[in-house]
């Protein structure tokens, strides 16, 4: 089965449409400043084909300069109840009056919206597996020549109209759409572009200050800046370990939390104040995903001979085509000493621009090496054969239980770290990605049998005194016995009287999910701050659950202005609050992408930094920011797809100098503005709008 969608179908929302030759064939311009798209009814795809189809695929080349973020949404229903979108759900606006009337639509927002990113005159076959609208996966595979892919939004069994669209950018938007196909089988994927790097990892379409000429400018470069890099120091007011001398509390021997009055702290082994100024993933650089698009590459060296670590990735063998151009970078300068010459260069840097902490995902090597305080980022969260929703485990499940203790057990080895701050227990669980989330909703969507939907049973035995009429007047349901709660499949949204019953059982999983492995790793290691879920943002109250196991709540928030998020998470918890993401990205040096948020230039890139870290030094809640992250990301894409201008340095290990005079600036007075000695800085950055994905 293959059906062929003209373009005709399709009417235009805050963009223009020029189509060429045949109604298989289309250029659209999205305006600047405006999100745009194309928007057509299931009507006009083919119901009946679109019954029978597993895939929705197309043919696109972004016609612009930089990257592009192309948005496929649905919508379910009546557009006019649609899900409103989460802090970071990245779903489109609605459609502007003129293209609802259109196609019918009353308003509203879309349900789910597939986002990725596409190079800029890459042609690239972007394809959606249908299954995917069943909201089960936050990210998509990457398929060759498309970047990173998102699913935002809620589940949608059946949509009624669907779109193609862009996100927003500062500058007008072309992208070139042909052969829009539904099908049952999923396309391949050809590559007709050329080589898009050159041999040193760098965007091979353009120039820009600070680009590295080749190899033996490359070698020079990395020669004299390990030269004059010394040891590294910290400012005077500063102790060896990145403490404030002023401020002295008990020593304990390991970091701990302090609050002297006004606002929380950390506190070093030794007993001074510490404001943990922190940069994520300090490694030579991210591997690029070379994975089914090496003509966009040019010649890699063999995964045997001298160039053989530039081939080895953390992220393990599942992942085999993974090629870092920075560590090849390194080896061609320094040769078999490169890991040892990249070391010292690096923990010299960071002390010299006044980071304090080697964040999460760094390499625990460096940590190690380096003598600076460092946090770990823990391994295989516990999980169990069947879910819930997404990565939420089955936690009343006595095999959570045993894979909590296994858990555990990677702390044994830290435990006597005295350098060691503490442990992240995981990374932006993908569950808590959904605004409003209710765990015991998806739960009775699920169809297979767990001991989650057993206790659940229970539980609402027990608040109905074991009387079914009693839940069935509350519910408005009409259930013969409790035990048809275990149906396959059972849609409780659409019971309004079940939403505060199914609340309150959802803020018990969440807690069991955070409770039991936390309780497991303090019986392990009862000398490290336990730093909590570095959740990507608080999108339900749930999410505050099992909180009083923590001893710093921890958020990635990419405001940029972080004060409230700290606000609202310090008050409700009443815990110290780190931040364990952030950045921003310009478009100024190579790089066709901003990441989550956007700055005109390098040096703006600076001041955004230093409002942000000194916005959130003033909050009392506030014990850390951690900034994502040390290298930028390679130009064809991670392992993921993303591709990033936000590293402190760039993939010939260059620093990118007019962010980081700002960065030095805003540690050197870090410690005063913390303590209500010193206004924080009152620029405000100018701002772009970000290309992500």
């Amino acid at each position: 089965m293959e059906h062929r969608i003209p373009f005709t179908q399709f009417v235009e929302s805050d963009c223009s449409v020029d189509r060429k030759d045949d109604a298989s064939r289309c250029t659209i311009r999205f305006p600047a400043d405006r999100d745009g798209y194309f928007l057509a009814p299931l009507s006009a795809l083919g119901e009946a084909e679109w019954d029978q189809a597993s895939w929705l695929w197309f043919d696109a080349v972004n016609l612009g300069p930089h990257s592009l973020t192309l948005a496929l949404s649905f919508w379910e229903g009546d557009p006019a109840h649609a899900a409103t979108a989460g802090p970071t759900s990245a779903l489109t606006d609605e459609p502007t009056p003129q293209a609802a009337a259109a196609v019918g639509l009353s308003g509203g927002k879309p349900h789910m919206a597939c986002i990725m990113g596409l190079l800029p005159g890459v042609p690239t076959r972007v394809s959606l597996p249908l299954a995917a609208l069943d909201a089960q996966q936050l990210f998509l595979p990457r398929t060759p020549g498309k970047l990173k892919t998102v699913m935002h939004g809620n589940r949608i069994h059946r949509p009624s109209h669907v779109s193609i669209g862009h996100r927003r950018a500062s500058t007008e938007q072309n992208l070139l759409l042909s052969n829009l196909h539904l099908d049952a089988v999923e396309p391949d994927y050809p590559l007709t572009s050329g080589v898009q790097i050159d041999a040193l990892g760098q965007w091979a379409q353009g120039e820009w200050p600070g680009k590295t000429a080749d190899r033996e400018a490359l070698v020079r470069s990395l020669h004299a800046s390990l030269a004059n890099a010394g040891q590294g120091r910290f400012f005077e007011t500063w102790t060896p370990s990145g403490g404030w001398r002023k401020t002295q509390f008990e020593a304990t021997g390991f970091f701990r939390v302090q609050h002297d009055g006004q606002r929380w702290w950390l506190a070093t082994p030794d007993g001074h104040a510490f404001f943990s100024a922190g940069v994520d993933c300090v490694n030579p650089g991210d591997s690029m995903n070379a994975t089914g698009i090496r003509p966009l590459c040019g010649d890699l060296p063999s995964r045997e001979g001298p160039y053989a670590d530039a081939w080895i990735s953390r992220h393990g063998p599942k992942h085999a085509d993974l090629y870092s151009h920075a560590v090849a970078n390194l080896i061609h300068a320094f040769g078999d000493g490169w890991c040892d010459a990249w070391t010292r260069l690096t923990a010299a840097r960071l002390r010299g621009w006044g980071f304090n902490t080697v964040g999460n995902w760094s390499s625990q090597p460096f940590a190690v090496a380096s003598g600076l305080p460092w946090v770990y980022p823990m391994r295989d969260f516990p999980t169990t054969d069947t879910r819930l929703f997404r990565d939420f485990p089955d936690v009343f499940s006595p095999d959570y239980l045993q894979a909590a203790e296994t858990f555990a057990a990677q702390m044994a080895d830290l435990r006597d770290d005295r350098n060691l701050i503490g442990y992240f227990l995981r990374n932006e669980p993908e569950w808590a990605f959904v605004h409003d989330l209710d765990l015991a909703e998806e739960l009775l969507e699920t169809a297979a049998p767990s001991h989650s939907r057993d206790a659940l049973i229970a539980f609402l035995a027990q608040r109905y005194d074991g009387r079914i009429d009693r839940l069935n007047t509350a519910w408005g349901t009409a259930f013969d016995d409790f035990d048809a709660l275990r149906a396959p499949v059972i849609r409780a949204r659409r019971y309004s009287g079940a939403r505060a019953d199914l609340s309150a059982f959802s803020r018990q999983l969440v807690d069991r999910y955070v409770r039991i492995p936390s309780e497991a790793v303090r019986r392990v290691d009862p000398n490290h701050l336990n730093l909590g879920m570095r959740y990507a943002f608080l999108s339900s109250g749930d999410l505050l659950a099992g909180s009083d196991c923590f001893d710093v709540f921890s958020i990635n928030c990419y405001d940029v202005d972080p004060r409230e998020a700290i606000e609202k998470a310090g008050r409700a918890t009443g815990l110290p609050v780190m931040i364990g993401e952030f950045h921003f990205g310009a478009l100024d040096r190579g790089l066709s992408a901003t990441g989550i948020r956007g700055a005109a230039t390098q040096a703006e890139r600076g001041v955004a930094y230093r409002s942000y870290v000194e916005k959130a030094a003033t909050s009392p809640y506030c014990v850390g920011t951690h900034y994502f992250q040390y290298c930028d990301q390679p130009a064809l894409g991670r392992f993921d797809g993303e591709n990033y201008n936000i590293g402190l340095v760039d993939v010939c290990q260059t620093p990118h100098d007019a962010f980081l005079d700002a960065v030095r600036d805003c540690h050197r007075d870090l410690y005063r503005v913390a303590a209500g000695g010193l206004a924080p800085f009152d620029r405000e950055p100018q701002l772009i709008h970000p290309i992500f994905y």
